[in-house]
Order: C-alpha cells, then structure tokens, then sequence
C-alpha cells in the first residue's frame, strides 16, 4: 500500500487532472448510469409480469401505452402488422430520468459498453506518449552527459525513468477502471434484461392486447367449435371402443373360468355319477361364450359405424374447406373488380374536368 501511495505521490498535478476528468469521472458516472438503466428496466418487466399475470391495465408503463395508441391508430389487418418491428421502434425511444435528465436507454447502454475500450484506449494512448518523449529525453542525455562521470549520468537519467513510470502509472489506473466498468456491465447485465422486456411486451400484445382490440373473424370461430366438436367426438368414440372392447373380454375370461370350472369338476368326481352335471356346465358356458361373442359382434358394427361417422365428417370438412377457397376466390374477384371500376370512374371523371375545362374556356371566349 505505502508502495501505491508513493508511486501515486510521482504523479504532477496536470497528469492527476488529467486522469480524473478522462479516466475516473467518467467511470463514475459510467456506473450510475449502468445502475439507473438496469433498474429501470427491471422495473419495466416487473410492470409487465403482473400486467400479463392479470393486473389492472392502469398500472402500465409509459411504453406500454404508447405501444397501445400506435396500434389503435393503426387501420389495417393486425395479422399483417409487423408486431416486432412497432416494439422496437417504441424501446428505442424509451427514456429514464437521472437526477432530473432525461436519457435514452439505447444511448446510455451504448455508452456503457464502449466505454471500457475507449478507457483502454486512453491508457496506452498515455503509456506509449509518455515512452515516447522519454526516449527523446534519454537520447539528449546520452549524447550530453560525460560516461566517466558515473554520478551525473545516473542523476540525469533518473529523471527520464520517473518519467516512463508516470505513463505507465497512468495506464495501469485506466486499465483499473476499464476492468472495474466490465465487471459492472456483467453484474447489471442490460442486454438480457433488454432481451426480455422485448419478449414480454411481444407476448402482451400479441395474446392479451391485440385479441381484446379486435375479436376473431367468423369463420375462425366455425373452425375452431369444429375442431372442438371434432376432438370430443373421437374421444367419445375412443371412451365407447374401448369399454365394449373390456366388457367383452371381461365376459369371455368369465366363460372361460367356468367351463375351466367345469372340466376341473368332471376331472375330480367320477364319470358316471357327474356327467350330466358338467354337460349341464358345459351348455351354461357355450351359451355364455356364444352372448359374449355376440356382444363382441355389436361392438364391432359400432366401431364400423362409427367409422362411417367419422369419414362423413371428414367429407364435411373437406367440403367446408372447399366452400371457404370458393368464398375467398370469389372475394379476391370482387376487389379486382372494384379495382377496375374505380380506375373506369376516375378516368371518366378526367373526361368529364376536362369537357367542364373545356367549356368553361369556352364561356371565358365568348
């Protein structure tokens, strides 16, 4: 420390000057401005999680508004508006106060990053001039002083070591700063906080703005209640097919574990005395396994049917698809037709100035 201190002490007072209005005033307000962005851009995606969270629409931001009016004043299709380019255009216009100042983000986080270069820039700047004119001095003294007087030439070349000290003394404190300002730019990283305000404001205007300002179009309501009437129907028919299908093997495993029942029975006891209980066993279970084969049966012509139902509904769709390109056809007719006749009037309304033009030439003459 006492080491710093006395190599801080060789500095003159113009270098000193020097480095506190280029170097360390610089970096001072470099970090504040670096803080006062970085919370303000915090602050404005915090605003926007709990605007997308479901908060009141009176507590968004300044940027948030804006983007509001810009689209209500917009007259075309939304689905054609470039929703990313309007929000970028809206934060390069952002500003936040700094002790009564109105800044743009943009130009301060700019600043903030090249400013750890332009340090850099500064130290060797300072570190090669002062090698420079040292060396010149060096050379002076070289050619003027006496070899053979030790003393003398070592106290005149102290003078330009001291020299080459200073430079690089300075050059070490811009490199202080230059790494002290990197460190700061990583700790209140404003490029991904920037990233993603920009997501959040995207994601507000395209899924809760933008659909509350204008409501969905008639035909995409019919599409959408068909694919939900779509998807419930092949659930539906999932849920039936599967049930008929587990009842009726529920009903063959209970057939088989009787005639298994009856075969054990006709093992065990003796033939004579018991066949025609297990004959009678033996109907019970061919009956059984002749209903459940039957229900088997029914639950195939339904799965048929079902089936039938859902290529109809296919055809359906097919159709409906069908009369939409029809419609849009016909719409993209009817504005090529609209176009004709605007260009037809617009040309008779030029006949038409041009006779008024004409006669009121006339009626000037006579």
């Amino acid at each position: 420390m006492q080491q710093i201190f006395s190599a801080i002490a060789l500095l003159p007072p113009f270098l000193i000057f020097i480095s506190i209005i280029l170097v360390i005033l610089p970096t001072i307000i470099a970090i504040l401005l670096r803080y006062s962005l970085y919370r303000h851009l915090r602050d404005l995606e915090h605003s926007l999680r709990r605007l997308l969270s479901g908060a009141s629409q009176e507590e968004a931001p300044r940027i948030v508004r804006k983007l509001q009016q810009r689209f209500q004043q917009t007259n075309s299709n939304f689905e054609q508006v470039n929703t990313t380019a309007i929000i970028g255009g809206a934060y390069s216009q952002e500003k936040f106060d700094w002790f009564g100042l109105s800044l743009n983000c943009e130009s301060v986080n700019y600043f903030s990053r090249i400013l750890p270069n332009l340090l850099l820039a500064f130290g060797l700047l300072g570190t090669f001039l002062g090698i420079t004119i040292n060396l010149a001095n060096l050379s002076q003294t070289i050619t003027q002083i006496d070899i053979t007087d030790v003393a003398s030439l070592v106290g005149q070349l102290n003078q330009p070591l001291r020299g080459m000290g200073i430079a690089f003394i300075s050059s070490l404190i811009a490199i202080a700063c230059s790494a002290l300002l990197t460190v700061i730019n990583l700790q209140w990283n404003t490029s991904t906080t920037r990233l993603a305000l920009l997501n959040l404001l995207e994601d507000y205007i395209d899924n809760i703005f933008l659909p509350q300002l204008q409501p969905p179009h008639p035909l995409s309501e019919a599409i959408d209640r068909f694919n939900r009437d779509f998807g419930t129907l092949l659930h539906k028919l999932g849920y039936t097919i599967e049930e008929a299908i587990t009842n009726s093997f529920s009903r063959i495993e209970h057939s088989a574990n009787i005639f298994q029942q009856a075969a054990s029975t006709l093992e065990q006891s003796r033939f004579p005395e018991k066949l025609s209980s297990a004959t009678t066993d033996l109907a019970i279970a061919q009956n059984q396994f002749s209903q459940s084969s039957l229900v088997l049966q029914k639950s195939t012509q339904s799965f048929e049917y079902t089936l039938d139902s859902m290529q109809k509904l296919s055809r359906k769709f097919i159709e409906m698809s069908e009369e939409i390109t029809s419609i849009n056809q016909k719409y993209t007719t009817l504005i090529e037709l609209n176009k004709r006749k605007n260009v037809t009037e617009e040309a008779s309304l030029k006949e038409i100035k041009a006779e008024l033009a004409r006669l009121v030439a006339q009626m000037k003459g006579m």
